[in-house]
């Protein structure tokens, strides 16, 4: 892994805004989706598997030491470890990737791991867990294929990639 001043920069630059659109949602609190894959997106696309991985675990990491939101577990690092390096996939993004990448990551990994680690971790009913987080993933996967796929599209998204 290489790493210059201007990859170490955008990387945080990215890793702040995940935090910050981590905490903006929208929809109804039963399926709200938030927008801080946006950042892991741009991570993937821009700089591959192993800085998006980084990237999303730091992310993860800094967002509970900054936020607190709930009792740490070094359980829930994994997931954001495997949902970074599923992004970074992105590096070369078509279409059908992109769809694989947001079934991967929003069935695979939030839905199913996340809800296992939070049953685990809590001591809550998995098959109950499941049930009530359905109709996020179900939002967050459409909205996430939608919004990665038009930002991965965009010249100025695609400009960018070229100008490094």
């Amino acid at each position: 892994m290489n790493l210059s001043i201007q990859k170490v920069t955008g990387v945080a630059m990215l890793i702040a805004i995940n935090i910050i659109l981590g905490k903006i949602s929208v929809g109804p609190a039963f399926a709200a989706v938030n927008f801080g894959f946006i950042a892991l997106v741009l991570a993937g696309y821009l700089y591959g598997v192993k800085l998006t991985m980084l990237a999303a675990v730091l992310a993860n990491l800094l967002t509970f030491t900054i936020m607190g939101s709930g009792a740490f577990s070094f359980w829930f690092v994994i997931p954001a470890a495997l949902a970074g390096a599923t992004y970074g996939l992105l590096y070369q993004p078509s279409l059908l990737r992109i769809f694989i990448v947001n079934i991967v990551v929003v069935v695979g990994i939030s839905f199913l791991l996340n809800t296992s680690l939070i049953g685990y971790v809590y001591h809550l009913n998995y098959e109950i867990l499941l049930t009530t987080r359905i109709f996020k993933m179900i939002a967050s996967l459409i909205v996430q294929t939608i919004v990665t796929y038009v930002l991965l599209k965009h010249t100025a998204i695609i400009n960018l990639k070229k100008q490094r």
